[in-house]
């Protein structure tokens, strides 16, 4: 029964849920601009009667529904950012319309993230409304800055102690316990600079660069078993000179690396630095350093982070997934499978901050950056009574000791 009346809850609601992924969509919230998918988010929750909701120093919104005991906390968090629209014109509608079609929602950030937003910030309240028990503190959070670096996560891995977390970034309501990080490197090629017609007075950067992009297409690369192998590509190039017949003094070679945890930063920056040595030509130099962001959020505060995003993994034994698996099986009268996302995700900040986490979320993760970016409705109530299941079990301290 009690399935069954969230079940009716959650449908009772459906219009709710999917008018407020709609002026979401309408709020355009591009990294360093969210204030007013904030104040949306802030207002939602307080109709919904949540216990609190607050901003933090950083812009991330954090709303409190309050546990009936003494239970286990449970945080959960989408991004409030999304990615640029790109050529408008390429879309076949309004990337901001938000626009309702044939029972999706649709337009920039339908998927990532704004449907799970909407489905997570509902999730207590259908809970409540079902007369569904929470044990322990449920934290709804919407953070900044996700799609440049994850500045919120990495802001409130400090300040927020909760027992786990569940990150929505979408995976059609199937259950995710891992994916690969990301960490960008940029190794930088000095030379001395000349007239490009008299080449042999200067010390030409570009051939060291040569004999490491080669050379970095036969390093070994470490495979996890279930996350797949770690890739690096090289990807942008800058000169310190914009004329043509001049040859530069330094070149910086961006790398894409897609990391496992079988390989750490500090072993990565060891293996290109003694790579780049081997390449350099007589007469140059150089150094491998990871990516410093600088980021500014909407209420003014400065932060600098690593271009790093750390892997995720998470044992598939561990009782979280567990109980997870068991109580979202439940609520789709499904056996729901356990996957990995092949992108990276806040959710490897908020393991490396200590705090066990997994994923799930609606929405199909091949529309996720596209001009095609649409949500199902009907997935989006669904991941919302799976969401309030999932925190009526795992604020249950009974269940994590079976």
């Amino acid at each position: 029964m009690t399935i069954d009346r969230l079940r009716e809850v959650a449908a009772s609601h459906r219009d709710r849920i999917a008018d407020f992924c709609s002026r979401l969509i309408q709020t355009p919230s591009l990294p360093g601009q969210e204030m007013q998918a904030a104040e949306l988010i802030m207002s939602e929750m307080k109709a919904l009667r949540y216990d609190d909701v607050w901003q933090d120093e950083v812009g991330n919104v954090i709303g409190l529904i309050k546990g009936d005991r003494s239970g286990k906390s449970v945080m959960l968090n989408t991004h409030m950012d999304h990615v640029d629209i790109g050529d408008r014109s390429s879309w076949d509608y309004d990337p901001y319309s938000g626009e309702i079609r044939d029972g999706y929602v649709c337009g920039r950030g339908a998927v990532d993230i704004k449907g799970p937003t909407s489905s997570q910030v509902y999730a207590p309240f259908l809970a409540r409304e079902a007369g569904l028990p929470i044990y322990g503190d449920v934290y709804v959070v919407g953070v900044v800055q996700e799609e440049v670096g994850g500045l919120g996560s990495i802001e409130l891995g400090k300040s927020l102690r909760v027992d786990c977390a569940i990150v929505g970034e979408p995976s059609s309501n199937t259950l995710r316990r891992g994916n690969r990080g990301r960490i960008e490197i940029i190794a930088i090629f000095r030379g001395r600079s000349c007239h490009a017609s008299m080449p042999d007075k200067g010390i030409n950067p570009h051939y060291s660069m040569a004999n490491f992009v080669a050379a970095l297409r036969h390093l070994d690369r470490v495979e996890d078993p279930f996350l797949g192998s770690e890739t690096f590509t090289p990807t942008l190039v800058y000169a310190d000179q914009t004329s043509s017949n001049v040859v530069p003094s330094e070149l910086r070679l961006h790398i894409d690396w897609r990391t496992v945890p079988q390989r750490s930063p500090d072993e990565i920056k060891e293996m290109l630095a003694s790579l780049l040595e081997k390449s350099l030509v007589d007469g140059a130099w150089g150094e491998i350093k990871v990516k410093d962001i600088t980021l500014t959020t909407y209420t003014g505060a400065t932060r600098n982070v690593p271009a790093h995003f750390p892997p995720f993994l998470i044992d598939e034994e561990h009782p979280l997934v567990r109980i997870a698996q068991e109580a979202l099986s439940e609520s789709f009268s499904r056996k729901v499978e356990v996957k990995r996302w092949d992108f990276a995700t806040d959710a490897g900040h908020l393991v490396a901050a200590g705090i066990p986490s997994i994923g799930f979320g609606p929405g199909d993760e091949t529309l996720a950056h596209t001009n095609q970016e649409r949500i199902s409705i009907e997935e989006m109530v669904e991941a919302s009574m799976a969401y309030a299941f999932l925190c009526h079990r795992l604020t249950n301290p009974a269940a994590w000791a079976s």
